[in-house]
């Protein structure tokens, strides 16, 4: 395919990939079938459901594995009072990290803003 970009032409060959047909997924236009396609190097899928189906194999397996991680979950959700604890912690630590910079640097007037907001966290 002859193209052009910005006064360049250039040939572009679209790549073919060799493909199989599989089953029908739909229709279109006055009932005309519509089909999978996949490449040949891959095998095609089973339908789900049939007796020796890796997809139901893997369904099944997943889960098992969702029932046992639940199972191994905590029971109850965190409530407001610990979230908010956590949250000051993580401001304190913050706070605790920009003070150990600003005095690395050797910023006076920043450590003092830092002190003063240090007091209205007390952290």
């Amino acid at each position: 395919m002859q193209l052009t970009y910005r006064g360049a032409n250039y040939e572009y060959d679209i790549p073919t990939v060799d493909t199989i047909q599989g089953e029908i997924a739909g229709k279109y236009r006055r009932d005309r079938d519509w089909n999978y396609r996949y490449p040949r190097h891959i095998p095609v899928p089973q339908k789900y459901g049939s007796a020796n189906s890796t997809t139901k194999q893997n369904f099944q397996a997943q889960q098992d594995i969702a029932a046992a991680s639940s199972a191994a979950a905590t029971p109850s959700s965190p409530t407001l009072k610990d979230i908010a604890q956590v949250h000051r912690a993580h401001i304190c630590s913050i706070l605790d990290r920009r003070q150990q910079v600003a005095k690395a640097k050797g910023d006076e007037r920043l450590m003092r803003l830092l002190e003063i907001e240090w007091k209205q966290m007390a952290c």
